[in-house]
């Protein structure tokens, strides 16, 4: 490594974060760079599932991530009807296998973790709006600054603008669908304390999780077109309610206990395979990399895999080119991979086609646990975690 490599990672969202935190526990002191100029309480929740928490447990957080989350000791797939579809036994299969089940988490906790965990300089305010890949890579903000580091790590989101240094003109694929999302404020029954849960309907794809006591993370998908036709999200309120109200529990209850104000809406995007996640010293991360939908739960998991790979290799070489070189080789494949298994479940979840959408629901009812059980273990055990840190205070080996 040299002593004085000089890291500028644009985007302090997860991913970019966790890889400040990693560099910094290795001897490399960076600097973020974030578009937005303060940290506010924004989003909804994310599901941190094993391979997250192995890497949180490397960089000695995993014990403030699950205190600030909701560990969650199963997760069932229904129909509806309410019909049980699949279930996922999470205590008896990821924390058996790996040490660690799943954790539900509001993102703006896991965020401010991760900023109390970092001591290096977070420059918030300066969005990036060019990045010049060149010997000496040089990233331009939108208030007229630049900096010359010698790594540029793109950790800047599904809309990267890194990534235009990296392949230029990436056009997003989307679904033909809109998701919703909320933390909604109640108090749930014991039996539903600890418990996520999916329903797979007609065109609507539903679920969520505790991330709290008295806090609910809720999602719902509804078709492109339907979205659009309503005006503002209090005029979509009231469908959303209406379509859910014969939703299993407690679906139902968790939707009318939101506001207009409460939801969030977003178009459902992944970024293609890409040729190359690197550019000379500029290096692409997390969402710029692999954006996903997030069928599968993976999105940030993978952003995390990532933060501790790249910080990793960074430390572990002398030249950054060869450390980028061996990041990429480790990661791209199995995010890849990640990424595919997503889109495949996104379409087959967004079906909108009632004969296909019970024939689906009968295939997945009919299919054994133990499937299920397999494809979870081969998702989160395909990473490699270095065994030790390169340098600092890592933990859990």
């Amino acid at each position: 490594m040299q002593a004085t490599l000089d890291v500028a990672v644009v985007g302090g969202g997860i991913c970019g974060l966790t890889t400040a935190i990693a560099l910094e526990q290795r001897g490399i002191e960076p600097t973020v760079y974030e578009a937005a100029s303060d940290y506010r309480p924004v989003g909804a929740g994310i599901l941190l599932q094993a391979n997250a928490l192995l890497v949180f447990d490397r960089l000695g957080i995993v014990d403030r991530v699950r205190a600030a989350g909701k560990p969650l000791e199963d997760v069932r797939i229904r129909s509806p009807a309410g019909r049980v579809l699949s279930r996922f036994d999470l205590n008896g299969v990821e924390r058996s296998a790996f040490g660690y089940g799943a954790v539900a988490i509001y993102r703006a906790d896991l965020q401010r973790i991760l900023l109390d965990e970092l001591d290096g300089t977070v420059e918030t305010g300066t969005a990036c709006t060019a990045v010049d890949a060149g010997e000496t890579p040089t990233v331009r903000f939108d208030d007229g600054t630049r900096v010359r580091p010698d790594v540029v790590v793109g950790a800047d989101g599904i809309h990267s603008t890194v990534r235009d240094a990296v392949v230029p003109d990436v056009e997003l694929r989307t679904l033909d669908s809109v998701v919703y999302r909320a933390v909604a404020e109640i108090e749930l029954p014991p039996a539903h304390r600890a418990l996520g849960f999916e329903v797979w309907g007609d065109g609507t794809y539903a679920g969520g999780a505790p991330i709290g006591d008295d806090r609910f993370y809720w999602f719902a998908t509804v078709a492109g077109r339907q979205a659009e036709s309503a005006a503002t999200t209090r005029d979509q309120l009231s469908p959303l309610r209406n379509r859910l109200a014969d939703y299993p529990e407690p679906m139902p209850s968790v939707v009318n206990s939101l506001e207009p104000d409460d939801i969030v809406v977003t178009a459902l995007e992944d970024v293609p395979p890409l040729e190359r996640w690197s550019h000379g010293s500029v290096v692409l991360a997390g969402d710029a990399a692999h954006g996903m939908y997030p069928f599968a739960g993976q999105g940030a998991a993978q952003a995390i895999e990532d933060a501790l790979a790249l910080a990793h290799s960074l430390a572990a070489r002398e030249e950054p080119s060869a450390a980028i070189d061996a990041y990429v080789a480790e990661r791209m494949p199995r995010a890849e991979r990640v990424r595919s298994e997503s889109h495949r479940l996104g379409t087959i979840a967004t079906i909108r086609s009632r004969i296909g959408c019970r024939v689906r629901n009968l295939a997945f009812g009919l299919c054994p646990d133990a499937v299920f059980r397999r494809a979870r273990r081969t998702r989160i055990a395909g990473t490699s975690l270095p065994t030790t840190p390169d340098a600092g205070h890592g933990t859990g080996d």
